[in-house]
């Protein structure tokens, strides 16, 4: 009975120390955002008002002044999504003189209506059962307890709807169906077998495998988008949802890595979850039949999917076919109300793509980029490395640089103008460096802080920092060795070479 009361009386402290803590971070959540605010509008002042900076137009320098604003109100989350999205090129236009249909002009490209429409779709999968049923169909089909089984099912099913999902929402989709699995332990948890299922169960699914998927697809990917959108203004180098496909296909083969990694640094490949076969065919039940709205959604996205992947016969773009997928899924028939699929659709992340690529293509146009890349590769050009060794070194600068930038459009925001950049600088090609570059940059898991859908599945493991900079540190490594060397040789296989 007294050890009942001591876990009772423990449990109820841990509690209260939880919920303590997440008052005071509540409570400096405004303090920090006015701080962010404050310093980021000091850095515009002094870059438009300063002096001039040798190389750089004042145009050129307002640009950047605004630019520097963008990472540091993102850094400190200082403004909502939505408002940063709308507010980086109104100052553009109010400190740079820049036209605001030439400011604006991302709102109104093919890959931003993509992104909206990819949205809509995702918010479908979040706002019915769909998505659950099947991640939970494709589990169930292994009929297994063994850990290993059940992992390889949670990741077949984030490869299964990770083509229509960005990579925020896989997260927010596999996180409570994982956690479910996970209670299938409950009273185990002290065990040191249980706390690594649990630990890898969460850094995994929700965490990594979105991430490794969502690289290979353009439209689960933010900086996929970015880059691919940046690449059409700057370069007149168009990338269709196929031709993106196609471009990273040997990065697939970095899945069954990550698993193994996963599944032998935990040390998994014998341990079991009792129940499990018989509990997550439960779970499916719970759901019920599949609506006709299920399935005039699954129709749908095949609509869309089929679309995107037959651009080259019928000529529609990208962001057309997803609009269309998107207008598809809401027909009287459907039964789908969009009151509930729409408070699962990320409008502010939308809005907040739609300035980080206006920025981005402005930051090319004005000349800021082409300086800012200077400034990286000049010192290196003396060193007279071979473009694979310089590729590492780059590679390793750019990860110190990019650890603080949780957000995905952030990170793209702040890099994808500056590789191409670098590219022309370094005379190579400029698709193959800045893909490849910018995939490096999404494999960060060196701080558990340095992307959302790591961060978010860190949090709800409970695992310290260090573990996870141990655990994610060397998982970065290979992972960026692999790009590095096995997506050049593939690009120069299919005609585009460094």
């Amino acid at each position: 009975m007294d050890e009942k009361v001591q876990k009772e009386e423990s449990y109820l402290e841990e509690r209260m120390k939880a919920l303590e803590e997440a008052e005071e971070a509540e409570v400096a959540k405004p303090k920090k955002a006015t701080i962010g605010l404050i310093i980021a509008f000091a850095i515009l002042f002094a870059l438009h008002f300063g002096p001039a900076i040798p190389g750089l137009r004042p145009t050129s320098q307002s640009v950047l002044g605004v630019f520097l604003w963008f990472i540091t109100v993102m850094v400190s989350d200082a403004l909502p999504k939505a408002i940063v999205g709308f507010t980086s090129p109104m100052l553009v236009v109010l400190f740079a003189g820049i036209k605001p249909g030439v400011a604006f002009k991302s709102f109104s490209t093919d890959l931003f209506f993509l992104a909206g429409g990819a949205f809509v779709i995702a918010g479908i999968m979040m706002g019915t059962p769909l998505g659950k049923r099947i991640a939970l169909k494709i589990v169930t089909l292994l009929k297994s307890n063994k850990v290993t089984r059940i992992q390889t099912g949670l990741g077949l099913a984030d490869v299964a709807v990770g083509s229509v999902l960005p990579t925020v929402s896989e997260t927010a989709l596999f996180l409570p169906v994982t956690k479910a699995i996970g209670t299938l332990m409950k009273g185990k948890e002290h065990l040191p077998e249980v706390k690594r299922i649990n630990m890898a169960l969460l850094l995994q699914t929700p965490g990594l495998t979105p991430l490794f998927t969502g690289v290979c697809i353009l439209t689960s990917h933010f900086p996929n988008l970015i880059l691919a959108n940046q690449l059409k203004e700057s370069e007149g180098i168009y990338i269709s949802w196929l031709d993106w496909a196609w471009l990273n296909l040997p990065l697939w083969g970095l899945l069954p890595i990550m698993f193994w990694y996963v599944f032998t640094y935990f040390k998994l490949w014998k341990l079991e979850i009792p129940g499990a076969e018989v509990e997550i065919p439960k779970m499916k039940q719970e759901l019920g039949v599949m609506s006709f709205g299920e399935k005039w959604a699954v129709f749908s996205i095949l609509i869309g999917l089929a679309l995107w992947m037959t651009e080259s016969f019928h000529g529609i773009k990208s962001g057309m076919v997803a609009l269309i997928t998107s207008a598809l899924l809401f027909m009287p028939w459907s039964g789908i109300k969009f009151a509930n699929v729409n408070k699962h659709i990320m409008w502010d992340t939308w809005v907040l793509l739609g300035g980080a690529i206006s920025l981005g293509v402005i930051l090319y146009d004005v000349g800021t980029v082409a300086w800012m890349s200077s400034l990286i590769v000049e010192p290196l050009q003396g060193l007279g490395l071979p473009t694979m060794v310089l590729m590492f070194v780059l590679a390793a600068a750019l990860h110190i640089a990019r650890a603080g930038v949780v957000s995905a459009v952030a990170m793209g925001a702040a890099f994808v103008p500056l590789l191409i950049g670098m590219a022309h600088t370094l005379n190579l090609g400029v698709l193959p460096f800045s893909l490849i570059m910018t995939n490096c940059l999404s494999y960060a898991f060196f701080l558990p802080i340095s992307i959302t859908a790591f961060l978010i599945a860190w949090g709800a493991s409970g695992a310290s920092g260090w573990t996870i900079v141990k655990f994610g540190g060397i998982l970065s490594i290979i992972a960026n060795v692999y790009v590095i060397v096995v997506q050049t040789a593939w690009l120069k296989l299919i005609g585009y070479p460094l």
